[in-house]
């Protein structure tokens, strides 16, 4: 947890305890950040309103981060409850968002429902043999996009694009059905188990990635809106991109 009112986290270890959930408390972004560098952690409980940095701008630089921290599920915690914030809270990266005051009760669950979501996705990317796994790839004019669903990775050539959760999540569903319209509440229904998603979430979500594949190479347009419709992943499915595209291994 990192929140600088150390009244709450003490008033909320004795929960945590009571549910077997072990925390450390940090009380700044630098602890914070230095801790999740030596550390690894579950899950990460982080306050918008801190010292010297935002929680919005804390969790952006977590998920753009290359260390092995980038990736842990993030749960925002504020007593900003404004749309704008869940939806910009979303967006930087977060994968729930619980305002203050909140029920001790709620927070476990949320706390159980996000990691739940984690561990299954673990599970069953463990499942699957990974021959049996092909890389997802298309090719747009001169832009191509490669998923590999073992390592819940996506690049743009050779790049990895670095992406939360959620981004990836919905860029899988897009292309595994590869031209088809999907509309904000089909795609709510397909990202089921995270929690507090709304239409403007999946928005601000697509804006995202949008970004991302872009910003690596301006011709990965390969999300398009559909009026009146949704949204849809474009571009021609390939078996594997030329070789001098393929990502590396590591």
């Amino acid at each position: 947890m990192i929140d600088d009112d150390n009244e709450l986290a003490r008033a909320m270890m004795p929960v945590f305890k009571t549910y077997s959930i072990d925390v450390e408390a940090s009380y700044t972004p630098e602890d914070g950040l230095q801790r999740l560098r030596e550390q690894s952690y579950d899950l990460l409980m982080l306050d918008i309103m801190l010292p010297d940095i935002n929680g919005f701008e804390l969790c952006r630089q977590i998920r753009m981060s290359k260390e092995p921290h980038h990736d842990v599920p993030i749960i925002m915690l504020t007593a900003r409850a404004d749309l704008t914030d869940l939806v910009v809270g979303l967006e930087t990266g977060a994968d729930d968002y619980v305002t203050k005051p909140f029920e001790p009760r709620e927070l476990v669950a949320r706390i159980h429902a996000v990691r739940r979501r984690f561990q299954e996705r673990a599970a069953t990317q463990a499942a699957k043999a990974p021959e049996s796994e092909e890389h997802i790839s298309f090719q747009l004019d001169n832009a191509f996009l490669t998923i590999d669903p073992v390592k819940a990775r996506a690049y743009v050539g050779q790049t990895p694009v670095t992406l939360t959760s959620m981004e990836y999540e919905l860029l899988l569903v897009l292309a595994k059905n590869s031209g088809q319209a999907f509309s904000r509440d089909d795609l709510i229904y397909a990202l089921q188990g995270i929690n507090r998603i709304c239409t403007r979430s999946i928005d601000a979500i697509v804006y995202r990635l949008r970004q991302k594949l872009r910003h690596i190479n301006t011709e990965a347009d390969f999300i398009r809106t559909v009026r009146g419709r949704g949204y849809s992943l474009i571009g021609m499915r390939i078996l594997a991109p030329p070789p001098d595209q393929r990502p590396g291994v590591d």
